[in-house]
């Protein structure tokens, strides 16, 4: 056997041998460890292909070390991706030879990259299909596209090429007044198309009720479109536009509009929809009202795709227009006001103030007790102290009042008052849209037991915890409510208040449950914004009084205080839930979604259209004397046409055809001078018609808590791109509920660029709206800005834009003065 001696020499040979093994090891790689340090610091400057040289170049030192090589592999995936980011970036400036090259590094780096190895083949094709192509298809744009991006520039064209219905464009758009007598179907249209300067084409098979019948009409002051559907009336026919400059007229039926009626396909996507079934409720509307058979919604982009006639199509935009609002939203403060008092007197001067209880104990002689029996003297003590109540049965009659003892009641003077006041206020805030349940949880959970299973393996001493089910209870102040907004001022509420504490624990199958206080109310009200609703007041109060003492004595006047103790306590508590809803958001509804619109007849959807006021053109010349300048107003140019338009001159060979009123060649009215507050400062040389910006209305009379809202109107623009604005107001009197983005500068239905800030608490609003700069602006007048305001507090106010600029397609700026909005709150 080897002795103590051996085994402590043999292990200090294997420490040895360890530690030079330790040592040669810590030699070995002590180079590596400072190339990866010197690698991690290339990393963090985003220097890959140095970071991963310094990283090969460790893990060379010692090829076994994992964190080496882990650290290469993760290096060389992020140096391979960035030479694949750099070739796109290449590829995409046209410079195909040093794309590729980078694609080249990326796989030499990271062989295992199918992404390099793609890239690299799509390049070399990019390269070929260059090469093919003569110096006349060469084009620089398209150079660095890959074939999928070629593909995808010319779907976008031809998807840009696709063109609308075809709509009207008369050469003489001068309103049309006619009369004709006893005229075909064919001699009415014509002579209306040649009034406004339009073709007409006719149906080869003529309409069989009107093939001989004759009809006669008078128009005056009508406009294309009308006198057309005049016409189309009372011969029972069909036109629909064809082009800009021509029309197709056909007998009015249905095989023939299933025949010639063209159909139109639009996707609409829906903004303020957050659930399937609001989207389907407005495809439901859609298809019941207008009776669309082919729509269809797309619910991961929020969009409806509607296919069908052109008027009903344009029903179908009319309702999601209406119905796609943003939803109402309300602020609903809750206040939970809770006091609650306890007092508590104990008065006592007495010699038993809680009674006589006194035991007499028996307490013999030594010289009559038992004799110990014991012989030490430990037991003698012991036989003693068990046997102090026992006499041998000969003593009895010895027994007299020595043998027993009285503890003698004590003197109590005592008078203590308590009083503990406590109060709490809790003011949570809730913010809840319309029809929408919000809950609202302030507190904690409690767990408590719910249930329990017996295990299978039974046994003593296991932990009942092992075996019970628990469940985790909210306590503190929870809040559900439900709002209904009704117009801009009322709202509904359906409210579930729960207030909860812990105030103690019972003790049941050997688990402490907690004891809760609960107060919950239920309540659903109507009021109106601002309006306080107080719900759930309780008031409780409770007062005890106790008497303890000797009885007999305790009811003898004066004396009894002596024998008597007297507590008398009171405790009082009170609680209050008080609602404030507040409107944030408001109904958007306008005078254009109330307003009731034609839409044809039972079998035919027909959609009519008021004509497009024209720009104000400048005044003619007249042969009176001019009028005197307006101070701040350009001269108008001489020589302008007449705002009438050309007037087309009567159709030889036309039967019953009477020649358009000419304009009287009077001079026209001097132009009045604009009223104080809305003068457009020109600067010399600058034209008449400069855009005119101001608020409609221009002032404003409200009552306290309603919701005013005005348009910030531009007349007589000219290619407008753009209007950054500040808004300014008292935030005293009024506050900025939201800003919505005009019709103006998105009129031709092309995108726009539109952000605001609001900041009530100072009064100030900003908002950027424009258009791409390869859109070009807009020509005309509309509304930039919709504002829609709230009023707060009582006074006069005035609302003003100081920084309003105006800028056209070439940002050069737009001169007009700044609008002012005058607001008066009862």
């Amino acid at each position: 056997m080897l002795t103590v001696n051996c085994l402590r020499k043999i292990a200090g040979v294997l420490l040895l041998l360890f530690g030079l093994g330790a040592a040669g090891l810590q030699a070995r790689t002590r180079k590596g460890d400072k190339l990866i340090a010197q690698s991690r610091a290339a990393e963090v400057r985003k220097q890959w292909d140095e970071a991963l040289s310094l990283a090969e170049q460790a893990l060379s030192e010692d090829p076994a070390d994992i964190a080496y090589q882990l650290t290469t592999t993760r290096l060389r995936f992020y140096d391979a991706q960035y030479h694949i980011d750099q070739g796109k970036r290449l590829r995409q400036e046209g410079k195909l030879d040093q794309a590729l090259a980078e694609f080249q590094k990326a796989y030499g780096v990271n062989p295992a990259s199918s992404l390099a190895e793609e890239e690299i083949g799509q390049t070399k094709r990019m390269i070929e299909r260059e090469k093919k192509k003569t110096p006349a298809e060469q084009n620089p744009e398209q150079r660095g596209m890959t074939p999928g991006e070629l593909e995808r520039q010319r779907e976008e064209k031809r998807f840009a090429a696709m063109r609308p219905l075809p709509e009207l464009k008369p050469l003489n758009p001068a309103p049309i007044n006619l009369k004709m007598n006893n005229q075909t179907t064919r001699v009415l249209f014509e002579t209306v198309g040649k009034l406004a300067g339009i073709n007409v084409l006719f149906d080869p098979q003529p309409p069989a009720q009107s093939a001989g019948s004759k009809q006669s009409i008078e128009l005056n002051n009508a406009t294309l479109d009308e006198a057309l559907d005049y016409l189309a009336l009372i011969t029972h026919s069909f036109w629909k536009p064809i082009s800009a400059n021509a029309i197709f007229v056909t007998e009015d039926n249905p095989t023939k509009r299933r025949e010639y009626e063209d159909w139109v396909v639009k996707v609409f996507y829906l903004k303020n929809v957050t659930t399937q079934q609001e989207i389907q409720e407005i495809v439901t509307a859609i298809r019941t009202v207008v009776e669309l058979q082919k729509i269809f919604q797309y619910q991961a982009q929020n969009a409806v795709i509607v296919r069908g006639e052109a008027d009903k199509v344009a029903l179908a935009e009319k309702m999601i227009a209406d119905l796609d609002k943003p939803k109402p939203e309300v602020q609903v403060d809750i206040l939970v006001m809770q006091l609650s008092s306890d007092a508590k007197r104990n008065l006592a001067a007495a010699i038993a103030p809680s009674g006589l209880n006194q035991t007499i104990a028996f307490t013999p002689r030594a010289s009559i007790a038992s004799p110990a029996a014991s012989t030490t003297a430990a037991d003698q003590a012991s036989t003693a102290a068990a046997t102090a109540t026992s006499i041998p049965l000969s003593n009895i009659a010895r027994i007299s009042t020595r043998d027993y003892s009285l503890t003698l009641p004590g003197g109590l003077l005592q008078a203590v008052l308590t009083d503990a006041n406590s109060k709490v206020l809790q003011a949570p805030s809730v913010r809840a849209i319309d029809n929408q349940k919000v809950q609202l949880n302030i507190g904690q959970k409690v767990p408590y037991a719910t249930g329990s299973f017996q295990p299978g393996i039974g046994g003593v001493g296991i932990n009942p915890l092992v075996n019970t089910q628990f469940t985790f209870l909210d306590v503190g102040v929870n809040v559900t409510v439900v709002p209904k907004i009704h117009g801009a001022d009322e709202v509904s509420l359906d409210v579930d208040v729960e207030i909860s504490n812990v105030t103690g624990t019972v003790p049941l199958g050997g688990i402490d449950e907690p004891e809760l206080a609960q107060t919950k109310v239920h309540n659903s009200v109507r009021l109106k914004q601002g309006e306080v609703n107080l719900m759930g007041g309780l008031m409780q109060v409770e007062e005890d009084k106790s008497v303890s003492g000797v009885p007999g004595l305790g009811n003898i006047p004066v004396l009894r205080r002596l024998f008597t103790s007297e507590t008398v306590h009171k405790t009082a508590s009170e609680l209050v839930i008080a609602l404030i809803p507040h409107i944030v958001r408001a109904p958007e509804i306008s005078d254009v979604n109330l307003k009731t619109i034609a839409a044809g007849n039972q079998t035919v959807v027909k959609l009519n259209y008021a004509p497009e006021q024209p720009a104000a053109a400048p005044q003619p010349p007249a042969s009176a004397p001019a009028p005197q300048p307006v101070p701040g107003q350009a001269p108008t140019v001489p020589g302008a046409p007449s705002p009438l338009g050309p007037t087309a001159p009567p159709q030889p060979g036309v039967p019953g055809q009477v020649p358009p009123l000419a304009p009287p060649a009077t001079a026209p009215p001097a132009p009045a001078a604009k009223p104080q507050g809305e003068a457009l400062s020109v600067p010399p040389g600058t034209a008449a018609n400069q855009p005119k910006v101001a608020f409609v209305p221009i002032k404003v009379s409200t009552e306290l808590n309603k919701t005013i809202t005005v348009s910030l109107m531009v007349d007589n623009a000219a290619d407008l791109a753009a209007a950054p604005m500040q808004i300014r107001f008292d935030p005293k009197i009024l506050r900025l509920n939201d800003i919505v983005r005009g019709n103006l500068l998105a009129g031709d239905g092309q995108q726009v660029a539109f952000s605001k800030n609001v900041m009530n608490d100072s009064g100030e609003a900003s908002v950027d709206i424009s258009r791409a700069a390869n859109l070009g602006g807009v020509s005309g007048s509309g509304s930039i800005v919709t504002l829609v305001f709230q009023a707060i507090g009582r006074g006069d106010t005035i609302v003003a834009v100081p920084q309003l600029t105006l800028r056209n397609s070439q940002s050069q700026t737009i001169l007009t003065a700044a609008p002012q909005l005058s607001v008066s709150v009862r």
